[in-house]
């Protein structure tokens, strides 16, 4: 059987979670069933285009700069589609997503969407981002008519945002895939390049540091403000603790927010903005304590890794993160935006080494059974099959 034709539309290669899982699901397709191409929307960010350039895939840019030249990249897109014919697209996050809805349509080629974020839930709209309602409702009229339109499937990364694609989109649950994002385990598991007491100098930190690493972007969704506000009371039980934050610095305004708010508070010397790393499982490796303060998520990849490497973790509630973290078991579990709660339960981990090893275990025997990338790529290799079988109802020539 002749392997299908899939193009992934993404709208950049940054160090995102839909990037990096895009990258895992690639390494892991059987090429006698899947050959790729990937494109991206915009050229601005390629953290992970060398790597995928480096697994055989070729990558194409429609060079967009904003939201205002999509219908160009619409029609650069959809003519492609009609000249290589690919079996399949498969989309992730906004603007791809309409992109290539709006352009399969067009060309009469499948498309599967995938969801990541719960985008229209109300936590999403209030997260103090610099977005409009305004322009929130048209994005998300946007999303919803071109979901319905000119989708064959979406692909929900956790129950919980399937539940929420079902509310806002208006797409029966029926048409909802549900598959858990994928973690790169091999290397998550191997040996760390760099071992703690290298890190800890690079820092210019002491070697009894006590490091409390966050993993994500800098962005009000992502909550680390709440952890920053947790780390005087931390401090001051454990006075070597350090809040060390990786990830990308996209939002300068939230990155000047969060070092005034550490000046503020006495604790600058404490909190550590490294920004983007390639060696983050070094880091992993090398924490005392994970914290993941979210907001709002729709599913937490940056969380499960650090399960898969073994972290004793605090996370927050919101959203799926009770779907694969079990309170006391893999992990302590807190409410969203609770600095209180949170310095509570890092300080019962950091007095307990025992209790820390204890959900470490626990919580890398739970990622390393629930989100096997192997398993994941045949999965998604089955729902492109399924869909290939079934070509749009109207083809425009």
């Amino acid at each position: 059987m002749t392997a299908l034709h899939v193009v992934h539309l993404i709208e950049a290669l940054g160090p995102g979670g839909a990037e990096r899982l895009l990258y895992t699901n690639l390494k892991h397709f059987d090429p006698s069933r899947v050959r790729s191409t990937v494109f991206t929307v915009y050229s601005r960010a390629n953290h992970w285009r060398e790597p995928i350039l480096e697994l055989g895939v070729p990558v194409i840019s429609l060079d967009c700069n904003g939201t205002r030249s999509l219908p160009n990249a619409i029609k650069k897109f959809s003519s492609w589609l009609r000249t290589n014919r690919p079996d399949v697209v498969h989309s992730h996050l906004w603007a791809a997503n309409v992109v290539a809805r709006v352009s399969g349509r067009l060309a009469g080629v499948p498309v599967v969407s995938s969801v990541h974020n719960p985008d229209h839930e109300d936590a999403a709209w209030s997260d103090g981002a610099n977005v409009s309602l305004t322009k929130r409702r048209i994005a998300k009229g946007i999303d919803r008519w071109t979901a319905r339109v000119g989708n064959e499937r979406l692909i929900a990364v956790s129950e919980y945002v399937r539940q929420s694609a079902n509310r806002h989109l208006k797409v029966s649950l029926n048409e909802i895939d549900l598959l858990y994002n994928p973690i790169d385990t091999e290397a998550l598991t191997g040996a760390p390049h760099r071992v703690r007491s290298d890190l800890l100098q690079e820092l210019g930190l002491p070697q009894d540091a006590i490091i409390l690493l966050n993993v994500a972007r800098l962005s009000p969704q992502k909550g680390l403000i709440h952890a920053l506000r947790a780390l005087p009371k931390i401090i001051g039980k454990y006075p070597l603790a350090h809040l060390v934050s990786v990830g990308a610095t996209t939002d300068p305004a939230w990155h000047e927010q969060l070092k005034n708010e550490a000046k503020q508070s006495g604790v600058i010397d404490h909190f550590h903005i490294l920004g983007t790393r390639r060696d983050v499982t070094d880091f992993l490796h090398a924490c005392d304590v994970f914290v993941f303060p979210s907001l709002y998520e729709g599913l937490g990849i940056a969380l499960i890794e650090a399960m898969a490497a073994g972290c004793a973790c605090v996370a927050t509630t919101a959203g799926p993160i009770p779907e694969f973290v079990e309170d006391g078991r893999d992990g302590i579990l807190v409410p969203p935006a609770d600095p209180e709660a949170m310095a509570t339960a890092v300080c019962e981990l950091l007095a307990s080494p025992e209790l820390r090893m204890k959900l470490g275990n626990n919580a890398r025997q739970t990622a390393l059974k629930r989100f096997q990338p192997r398993a994941a790529a045949d999965r998604l290799t089955q729902i492109y099959e399924k869909v290939a079988r079934r070509r749009p109802s109207i083809e425009t020539a």
